[in-house]
């Protein structure tokens, strides 16, 4: 008998759990509704996501891209209870390597958020508008690109209610074991009600049974209980609210009404009941829903996956299913139709050895690159890409006047191909291609005046960070290694998302999870715009289009 159909004949009651002590008659479902969490309604459920006085915050991110590819699709994942946004880091590499922009977000309370004042305690309320605001900057930064929504365990249930309350944000969902329903529950209930009665706010560890359920991988239980951005000690009103979200799943599920959905289930799972997945399955409104049972233990797509050939696998799984559903929408081939004409004006062809050089940029063998962009210089002398990235290859070689010659060299090359005035929108001289030039012109009518002011006339990054935001600490680094090669012919410019004076400029750019960085050419135009901790050569990739 299949495991598809074992579970079919299986099914499982709500489960409450009752402490007497002291006359008093504690109940695990009856501490949740003082949380107000537990909803009866469609109308309930949408309240939850909305208005949540932390709203406005930036969540922490993380993004894989294939500085290479130009991806075709867009993944957001969230994490289970415990973990953070690191937890995908295997994943979401394998899946840039598809060609698939992949990024994820730490949930309230988890991953970078325990640095944040005021924010240290789970919020799964707020949490609903991080992710909504993640998907916006998603969809802003990869226009015309299908976005998909990917959760784990509680990432899961937060990933399927977001599909119900914001159906609108995404091409499809994959949810992977959400269910509430636990092994071993009734033993976890008492010892929520036990903590409750010493300090409804005092955490203890639960997170030395949780990653004993999860995994029996060691190395993987020393990982989670070491990294200082997962999080093993929780407070007994984090846990009420936890289950009593989780409770809510399957008003959630119902409400999934067109959406394509993809449920995952471990079969070797000691956690999370597979019944109960099977369950919050069937309870899906929409008739485009799909079951995986996958040979695994809780963690699927998150930190359990030790063998490649494992992740391969899987990665290959998801990225099929998200690119039949996009065909079956029509988004991918309506996608490739509406860029074959930009890509074909604005993008020209890399050369070979340019594009060689990157790979091995990326893989740290800078020694490597060298020779071969050299010799794209030399060969063909009114290549900007070659002069940019050899001087990326000088500044990683420490070399720094001979990486700013390249810069000046390749800045020098793109005036002479074309050059626009600031603040105009007819100046344009000498491009080679006349749609190219009509195309350009039409685009910086649009370009906003208060944008033009930041620009005034030179190239800009500006990054956007919080002192508290583990991911976005790289841009130290990143900084100092680009005015190296770059001198002052770039504007580099970080901004505190924490400090209210900045507020318009997160307005005016429309920032969602932070680290941000947006790049701005000399006119005031939005060349692109990079979210989520990256490596440094897809952070360099976005500024060579503003010094060309």
């Amino acid at each position: 008998m299949s495991f598809v159909h074992c579970l079919k004949s299986l099914r499982i009651g709500a489960m409450c759990v009752m402490v007497w002590c002291s006359g008093v008659v504690f109940s695990t479902d009856a501490l949740a509704k003082e949380h107000d969490l537990i909803g009866n309604d469609e109308s309930q459920l949408h309240q939850k996501g909305a208005n949540s006085p932390a709203a406005n915050c930036a969540a922490p991110c993380i993004g894989w891209v294939n500085p290479l590819v130009k991806p075709r699709l867009a993944l957001l994942c969230i994490h289970g209870l415990g973990l953070y946004s690191g937890s995908y880091q295997a994943f979401g590499n394998q899946m840039a390597r598809l060609g698939i922009v992949t990024y994820a977000i730490d949930v309230r309370g988890f991953g970078s958020w325990k640095k944040s004042d005021g924010h240290t305690n789970i919020d799964l309320k707020a949490c609903l508008n991080d992710v909504k605001s993640a998907l916006e900057a998603i969809r802003q930064a990869n226009p015309g690109l299908p976005v998909f929504l990917l959760g784990e365990s509680m990432g899961g249930a937060i990933a399927l209610r977001v599909a119900s309350l914001y159906p609108d944000l995404i091409e499809g969902l994959i949810s992977s074991v959400p269910a509430g329903e636990r092994f071993q529950q009734k033993k976890t209930d008492l010892k929520i009600a036990l903590e409750y009665l010493k300090g409804k706010n005092k955490q203890f560890d639960v997170g030395t049974k949780l990653v004993a359920q999860a995994t029996q991988n060691e190395k993987l239980r020393q990982d989670w209980s070491s990294n200082p951005l997962d999080r093993m000690n929780l407070s007994p009103n984090e846990l009420i609210q936890f289950q009593s979200f989780m409770n809510d799943n399957h008003i959630a599920a119902k409400n999934v009404i067109d959406d394509p959905v993809l449920f995952v289930q471990g079969t070797q799972d000691k956690l999370v009941k597979p019944e109960g997945t099977w369950e919050l399955f069937n309870e899906l409104t929409t008739p485009d829903k799909y079951f995986f049972a996958v040979p695994s233990e809780h963690l699927i797509f998150e930190e359990g996956q030790d063998k490649r050939a494992d992740l391969v696998r899987l990665s290959t799984m998801v990225s099929n299913w998200m690119r039949m559903v996009a065909a079956k929408d029509g988004t991918i081939a309506q996608n490739r139709k509406n860029n074959s004409v930009s890509d074909q004006a604005l993008e020209e062809p890399m050369d070979a050895r340019v594009s060689d050089a990157i790979v091995k940029l990326v893989r740290g063998q800078n020694d490597q690159a060298l020779p071969l962009l050299e010799a794209a210089v030399k060969e063909i002398p009114g290549s900007s890409d070659a002069n940019f990235w050899l001087g990326v290859t000088y500044a990683r070689l420490r070399r720094p006047k001979d990486a700013r010659a390249q810069m000046t060299a390749a800045s020098a090359i793109a005036s002479r191909i074309g050059v626009i005035e600031p603040g105009t929108a007819t100046s344009i001289t000498s491009l080679t291609n006349p749609a190219d030039s009509e195309r350009r012109a039409a685009t910086l009518v649009n370009v906003d005046p208060a944008i033009q002011t930041i620009t005034n006339g030179k190239p800009v990054v500006l990054a956007f960070s919080a002192p508290w935001c583990e991911q976005c600490q790289v841009f130290e680094g990143f900084f100092a290694q680009a005015h190296n090669m770059l001198g002052d012919n770039v504007k580099l410019l970080k901004v505190d998302v924490d400090d209210s004076n900045n507020a318009a400029l997160l307005k005016l750019f429309k920032v969602g999870p932070i680290p941000t960085v947006v790049y701005l050419d000399r006119n005031g135009r939005i060349t692109s715009t990079m979210i989520g901790q990256t490596n440094y050569i897809n952070f360099v990739k976005g500024i060579s289009a503003i010094v060309h």
